[in-house]
């Protein structure tokens, strides 16, 4: 039960955190929960580069270790 209420206490307070800033920015109220709801909408053309480029980086790693793995095993039969 202490987890569950600490929980919901992170929770509500990483959401009011989120509405104080976008307060902060000039943002009225109900803009300010149509981006909690989806943050995405206020996201830049930057941002949107950066998420691209890390997902591009995990998924680059990802290959990788794969590749490395295979040709690893292929230098072992040999």
């Amino acid at each position: 039960m202490k987890v569950l209420a600490i929980t919901l206490i992170v929770f509500l307070l990483s959401i009011l955190n989120l509405l104080f800033m976008d307060f902060l920015l000039g943002f009225d109220l109900s803009e300010s929960i149509l981006h909690l709801l989806n943050p995405f909408w206020v996201i830049s053309s930057a941002e949107y580069v950066m998420l691209a480029g890390l997902f591009l980086l995990v998924i680059g790693q990802q290959i990788y270790t794969i590749v490395k793995k295979r040709a690893n095993k292929q230098d072992e039969s040999n």
